[in-house]
């Protein structure tokens, strides 16, 4: 579990970096596309991290309280899920959806820690 435990602070810590890069991106749009390079590792951290927890699930291993599945789900789901809406839009609101659905993960990242 402790692989876990440590892996779920480093997606908190690159998540927050992820948010604040997004914010960084609505001043300077110019900077999106690294931004987007960025999210989408670390959209795969966090899906190492779900992985993780669904061998340990499967080697008995449970959380200590069940609300940590709801927001790992949530960790995992926020910034694509905000993609999707944002996309197509003007560029200013896509950003917008980016930025809010980065800070949502850091929000389910952070919530799902104190529940593990």
């Amino acid at each position: 579990m402790e692989i876990h435990d440590r892996l779920g602070f480093v997606v908190l810590v690159v998540a927050v970096a992820g948010a604040l890069l997004s914010v960084l991106a609505l001043l300077r749009p110019r900077l999106m596309p690294t931004v987007r390079v960025y999210l989408r590792l670390e959209l795969l951290t966090v899906a190492l991290q779900v992985v993780v927890g669904l061998v340990l699930l499967l080697l008995g291993e449970r959380p200590s309280q069940l609300l940590h599945w709801f927001y790992g789900a949530a960790t995992l789901l926020a910034l694509p899920l905000a993609t999707v809406i944002g996309r197509g839009r003007g560029v200013r609101d896509e950003t917008v959806w980016i930025v809010g659905g980065a800070v949502a993960t850091v929000l389910f990242a952070f919530r799902a820690v104190s529940t593990g």
